[in-house]
């Protein structure tokens, strides 16, 4: 699998959940006991949407989504999580691409004119030991 590189600023809204994998063991008397499991159990997912973006910004974006959808890492800077650039899976394959057009547009008289792609997505970060 290829790493692809992101270097277009995109970034409008990031989520960060944190979630550590393990096992738990019960027993009767309502004592539990709770370990890691395995290696790399830590998982790091973000919800991503970027910024509306004009088309040569979205193409780029939009080819390097499609190289991750097919098992691709994306490399990228999520800032303010991350000052460092990390390797990034796509979440679950799928991205969502949702069109909108500029404020000058909106008065519903036209659909020519500038036009703006907004992408939603789910990254996981891809551990490395």
């Amino acid at each position: 699998m290829a790493d692809v590189n992101l270097s277009v600023e995109l970034l409008s809204n990031v989520s960060e959940t944190f979630t550590t994998r393990v096992r738990r063991f019960g027993f009767g008397d309502g004592y539990e006991q709770i370990a890691e499991d395995g290696i790399n159990s830590r998982t790091t997912e973000y919800d991503v949407t970027s910024r509306p973006m004009a088309l040569s910004d979205s193409m780029i974006l939009e080819a390097a989504l499609v190289a991750a959808s097919k098992g691709d890492y994306l490399k990228m800077t999520l800032k303010p999580f991350s000052y460092q650039e990390r390797r990034y899976r796509l979440k679950d394959s799928t991205f969502t691409k949702q069109f909108m057009k500029g404020p000058a547009d909106n008065a519903g008289i036209s659909t020519n004119g500038a036009s703006y792609t907004i992408f939603q997505f789910g990254l996981i970060e891809a551990h490395t030991s």
